[in-house]
């Protein structure tokens, strides 16, 4: 279990959070982050945006005689911004951008907070060592990536029958929609709210079956009947065994 530590000053980490998303996000406008990735180093907008930034942190932290908090967040920033205008503007350099921001908030919140060696051991320790949250961890990451190589091994003779020339959707949007559906399923049973899922069964088949009077048409639906029940049973049966072993306390 995780150590109760409520000596810590959380409500300083969660303002810092807050200021992080508030100015990152609300305060940051489309046109400083187009500036930003033409001119990179020489945009004004990423100096800009720096100020404000270590303006929010500095308020939201309330930590008025430590002068140098502004200036660290302001270096902080203003680098990791300035090599990710240098990179692909798209989701994996977001979220790694994101991290990055993140990680800086957290070593800014152990400082003031003068978090001690022995209390952020406990805090990722106890994280560490916490066999029920692996057992979900493992769960999520079982039915986003291993459970769609079995399902494309499995409903691959299938697809041979339907492979066409003509475009039928989106590159890749089919992965993305099993990996979504899998990880809805497995966190709709991990809250015990199985209605949801045939909520989730009955959309998802209006939507695709609106038209299917071609025998192409048949023979896609037919494999993606096939798809989709496959795709719920790995994710119920994953999501089932997870809750088993949690709530029996198997470890």
């Amino acid at each position: 279990m995780i150590p109760d530590l409520n000596i810590l000053d959380y409500p300083l980490l969660v303002r810092l959070i807050t200021a992080h998303f508030i100015s990152d996000f609300i305060f940051q406008s489309d046109i400083c982050v187009k500036d930003r990735l033409k001119k990179k180093w020489f945009s004004k907008g990423l100096y800009g945006h720096g100020i404000i930034y270590s303006a929010f942190i500095y308020i939201f932290a309330g930590c008025w005689k430590v002068f140098w908090v502004p200036l660290a967040v302001f270096l902080s920033h203003i680098m990791i911004d300035g090599n990710k205008a240098k990179c692909r503007d798209n989701l994996k350099y977001f979220f790694l951008d994101q991290i990055a921001h993140l990680f800086v908030i957290l070593i800014l919140w152990i400082i003031l907070a003068r978090v001690s060696t022995e209390s952020f051991m406990k805090i990722f320790g106890g994280l560490f060592n916490n066999t029920f949250l692996w057992v979900y961890f493992i769960s999520y990451i079982f039915v986003i990536w291993p459970a769609g190589v079995l399902m494309s091994k499995i409903i691959s003779p299938w697809q041979e029958e339907i492979k066409t020339k003509e475009f039928y959707g989106l590159t890749k949007a089919g992965l993305w929609i099993g990996r979504l559906e899998r990880v809805l399923i497995i966190s709709f049973v991990f809250l015990g709210h199985f209605d949801a899922i045939g909520f989730l069964i009955a959309a998802k088949s209006i939507i695709r079956f609106g038209e299917t009077r071609s025998p192409l048409a048949k023979r896609e639906a037919e494999f993606f009947l096939i798809g989709t029940m496959l795709s719920f049973a790995i994710a119920v049966t994953t999501a089932t065994a997870a809750r088993y072993i949690v709530t029996r306390n198997l470890f």
